[in-house]
């Protein structure tokens, strides 16, 4: 159905009342509706794939943390909640695609990475330590099936996937990042928040054996270049310890969310527990407490800690923020 003219303006070149005018525009509207629908439906393409909602999760969580928009964050977990349970096969491996009721076509490289960075970014906007675990996890399942035990970096493909000519290995970065420039920093910013030293060797890892294709076009590799940065530093890892909700602890949280700051993990370690859930991934936690009876943060650089603060614009300048503030 179209028109040219506002509703008001036919009905009062036609002389009819305008509630009566919307009311036989609605019925035509039914009418043409019903003869459509005897049509056959173009095709759509309504399929869930994981690592285009790994993007999107990751997105979400993180303008949802910057922004202080929970609806983001609450569609993020949604997400991801369903990806990370409902798209497994029987042995509980992640799979690629979902229609239809359906989950099939076993993960690639992509699906683990980005999935991976979602479950990173919901566990700073949240602080909740599943999404650790979730991004652990996922993690280990990674290097099992995709890494390359003899040169390094990850396959598109993993290793008892339909057996191929080649197993090629995806570096570029085009309107999408590639499965390794983010596995990369996924690995570096697990590897600072865990301790866990093997993680960040295996980044080192990646850049070694792309290095000369970066050389050669570092354009064509601008997301690996962003874990490169990462992994020059300078790099932070800040520990915010407090009480969970307090005034203090939302004023040392909300001021570094109000700031660019791309090189840095955060933990929150709540206080209000002797040995918070997080302990059971980062060991260390436990020894990070308030001072002075208010929210304190630890500002680390190169695993070397500055003095704790209760100063929002003290820690900001420790993580060399000035320009910023």
């Amino acid at each position: 159905l179209h028109r040219t003219k506002a509703i008001k303006k036919i009905s009062e070149e036609l002389e009819l009342n305008l509630e009566n005018m919307k009311r036989k525009l609605s019925n035509i509207r039914d009418i043409l509706f019903e003869y459509r629908e005897r049509r056959i439906h173009p095709g759509k393409d309504d399929k869930i794939l994981a690592d285009w909602n790994g993007l999107m999760i990751a997105a979400l969580a993180k303008g949802g943390k910057i922004l202080g928009e929970k609806t983001y964050i609450e569609t993020a977990k949604n997400a991801f909640n369903f990806i990370n349970v409902s798209m497994r096969d029987n042995e509980s491996r992640l799979l690629h695609r979902y229609r239809d009721g359906k989950a099939e076509i076993r993960a690639f490289v992509d699906d683990y990475s980005f999935l991976i960075w979602s479950a990173l970014e919901l566990f700073e906007a949240t602080h909740n330590a599943d999404y650790l675990k979730a991004a652990l996890k996922l993690n280990k399942e990674f290097i099992e099936y995709f890494w390359d035990d003899n040169i390094g970096g990850f396959y598109f493909t993993a290793n008892d996937s339909e057996e191929l000519i080649v197993r090629h290995k995806e570096i570029y970065d085009g309107a999408i990042p590639s499965g390794n420039s983010v596995a990369m920093l996924n690995l570096i910013r697990l590897s600072y928040i865990t301790g866990e030293p093997e993680l960040e060797r295996k980044a080192q890892i990646i850049n070694r054996v792309f290095s000369e294709k970066v050389a050669d076009n570092p354009i064509a590799f601008t997301q690996l270049l962003v874990s490169i940065d990462f992994s020059v530093g300078p790099s932070y890892n800040l520990v915010i310890s407090g009480d969970e909700g307090s005034k203090d602890t939302q004023e040392l949280l909300t001021s570094i969310n109000n700031h660019y700051l791309p090189n840095l993990t955060v933990i929150f370690r709540p206080t209000d527990a002797e040995i918070p859930p997080i302990a059971a991934y980062v060991d260390c936690i436990r020894n990070y407490h308030k001072k002075n009876e208010k929210a304190t943060a630890y500002v680390c650089e190169d695993k070397s800690c500055r003095a704790p603060t209760n100063n929002p614009k003290i820690m900001l300048n420790s993580i060399r923020a000035e320009w910023d503030l």
